[in-house]
């Protein structure tokens, strides 16, 4: 019985020993077309264990390399609906959706919708697991004419900038002019500036007016330092000459928390507030990454529109990306909306090169200024130097406000279009930046009753 197996053996062996040097490369490809096929088993094994609501995220999902940079908000979402809708078709809604409303803003037409619980399973039987799969059954219903994720942001700072500091080059000696100017800055609040003194330097804001968007209270308070150091740079920069609370007014709404973080559903409520205030200028030191496609109905979008409308001028940090504002997939917004009243600002050096940080685009970022190493007051009563977009934003939107109180009605169109046209071309930021340079304040306010187109 086992005579022929041995045998069989025997000749199996010398043929592989007879074959070695032509059938060792079939042998290794079949060990590589093996393993392949266990590994197209595996990846079929893993989409048989996706739900309905994992498919839908890929649907949702094109470039989920892309959609890494896009923080989403877990349960709170936009939805904008028929305005002639009845209050009792919202609750059926509302229902429907395992949903309660949080807020509703009727000079734009939206509602702030968070979802109660997840998972849920729908009225119709459908699992619904995440904000993806919710978003998207709720864009299904026929009420419903917009639904859009809540997005948000986390204010960064750049590191590994040179030491080299130039900030007395761009402060301003000008005095403020008759004409009372509310400027309203959107940060993480603000703490310790009344009777802070620091030799050389008017850090501190005596009284402002404002509200907490996070913690829901009427008390500002920073436990960041960003918007600190934000709001003490731009009264510095305003009282150069003069006393700022005679024709400046200050209004800080706090957006982000302690961590830098906010939500777009902080922020529309501040800037619908600020405006209806009667606030001038918007200072927006930080971006929320998004998609760079049309932005037509996107809940921020609306807030801005409606804030040009009301004749207020924002400024705008492009981003810390290093990205092409104009063309790449994911970019910095509101800096990148196409409204006339942004003044989108890119940050630059003491010789007036962009900053290795700073995002540009010649279509989407306007101008250029210094955002390295500026100093603000921080949370311990001291002083700090910082860099980044963000303080470019705040140096330009000091000097709008300068030129705002020179004017004998504010219009924002002037002194957008005034700051870039009076800018001094650089090589560096050359079809960078819209005016093809850095802001040149001086130029700016001689011109500024000139026609600008």
């Amino acid at each position: 019985m086992k005579t022929p197996r041995y045998g069989l053996l025997l000749v199996l062996l010398i043929s592989l020993l007879l074959c070695i040097p032509s059938c060792s490369t079939d042998l290794e490809e079949d060990l590589i077309d093996s393993e392949l096929s266990q590994d197209d088993d595996d990846d079929k094994d893993d989409d048989a264990g996706k739900t309905d609501d994992d498919d839908d995220d890929d649907d949702d999902d094109d470039d989920d390399e892309d959609d890494e940079e896009v923080i989403r908000h877990p349960t709170l979402y936009f939805v904008r609906l028929d305005p002639d809708i009845s209050e009792d078709e919202v609750e059926d809604l509302l229902e429907d959706l395992n949903s309660e409303e949080v807020w509703f803003r009727e000079e734009i037409n939206l509602r702030l919708w968070n979802t109660v619980m997840f998972p849920y399973t729908s009225m119709g039987g459908e699992n619904v697991t995440n904000i993806d799969g919710h978003v998207a059954r709720a864009r299904g219903r026929t009420r419903v004419k917009e639904v859009n994720f809540n997005i948000g942001s986390i204010i960064s700072q750049p590191t590994g900038v040179p030491p080299l500091s130039c900030f007395e080059g761009i402060v301003p000696q000008y005095p403020l002019g008759a004409n009372a100017i509310k400027i309203s800055i959107f940060d993480t609040g603000i703490t310790g500036l009344t009777g802070l003194d620091i030799p050389g330097y008017s850090f501190a804001i005596e009284g402002y007016t404002g509200y907490d968007y996070v913690d829901d209270d009427e008390i500002p308070e920073d436990e960041n330092g960003h918007g600190t150091h934000v709001a003490g740079l731009i009264h510095h920069l305003l009282s150069q000459e003069g006393n700022v609370g005679s024709t400046v007014s200050f209004d800080i709404r706090k957006t982000h928390d302690k961590l830098g973080q906010g939500f777009v559903s902080n922020l529309i409520p501040a800037v619908l507030d600020a405006v209806n205030d009667g606030a001038h200028i918007l200072n927006f030191s930080f971006g929320y990454q998004n998609s760079n496609t049309d932005p037509t109905g996107r809940p921020l979008k609306l807030a801005v529109d409606y804030a040009e409308q009301m004749g207020a001028l924002i400024v705008a940090s492009a981003g810390n990306t290093n990205k092409n504002n104009d063309v790449d997939a994911i970019v910095s917004f509101p800096a990148s909306y196409p409204n006339d009243n942004i003044l989108s600002v890119a940050s630059t050096d003491c010789n007036n090169k962009l900053s290795p940080f700073s995002s540009y685009g010649k279509q989407s970022v306007d101008v250029g200024l210094l955002g390295e190493n500026v100093p603000g007051p921080n949370l311990t009563m001291g002083m700090d130097t910082k860099s980044g977009t963000s303080f470019s934003s705040a140096n330009v939107a000091a000097m709008a406000a300068i030129l705002g109180t020179h004017q004998a009605t504010f219009d924002h169109q002037q002194i957008r279009c005034t700051l870039i046209s009076t800018s001094t071309p650089a090589p560096d930021l050359f079809e960078k930046v819209a005016s093809n340079g850095a802001i040149d304040f001086s130029a700016a306010f001689d011109n500024l009753g000139e026609n600008c187109n």
